[in-house]
């Protein structure tokens, strides 16, 4: 048990510093963002774009680029969030309790969710990246790769696992009470 103590110490401060990086490194990637596609700081949502497409972002695309970004890394903070909850009942010796499914399943919902907003999000910011373009060179796109599609299965498979611990859970409850 001292392993797992010691472990999910680890994962819940990982998981705290990940929930902390996401808002910044986004704020940043879209204020930062220059024109240029070998920029340092750079949304992940412009990575994909073709470079030939992309140019200097006024303040508006900026702010509408972070304004519609903001849903799916909003929904990645909240994941993070129930991991960090997650670890940290873990830290505490707390391994089948409600709470620990609790955990499991809203961080499932939340990437599941996160991969159906996903493509709506990369839509809207390739539009608001191009809208100011020539016409001929604005840009409106949407994806759907075997990434998403893994994401979508961990989400499911995490979820199912979050049922089994309840049902487990329960069953050792009933266990207990029986005389």
């Amino acid at each position: 048990m001292d392993k797992i103590k010691k472990m999910s110490v680890f994962l819940k401060y990982a998981f705290l510093l990940t929930l902390i990086a996401i808002p910044v490194f986004e704020v940043s990637g879209w204020l930062m963002f220059n024109g240029d596609p070998e920029s340092y700081f750079m949304s992940e949502f412009l990575m994909s774009f073709d470079p030939n497409y992309l140019g200097p972002l006024t303040g508006t695309q900026k702010f509408l680029g972070l304004l519609v970004s903001a849903p799916y890394n909003a929904l990645g903070m909240y994941s993070c969030w129930q991991l960090v909850k997650l670890f940290g009942l873990y830290s505490q010796g707390m391994i089948f309790t409600a709470d620990n499914s609790a955990c499991y399943r809203r961080a499932a919902w939340a990437l599941l969710i996160g991969e159906i907003v996903y493509p709506f999000t990369q839509t809207a910011v390739s539009y608001i990246a191009t809208m100011n373009n020539g016409v001929g060179n604005r840009l409106i796109f949407v994806s759907f790769d075997d990434a998403n599609f893994g994401n979508i299965v961990i989400a499911c498979v995490v979820l199912a696992i979050s049922w089994v611990m309840d049902e487990g859970r329960k069953l050792q409850d009933e266990a207990e009470l029986t005389i």
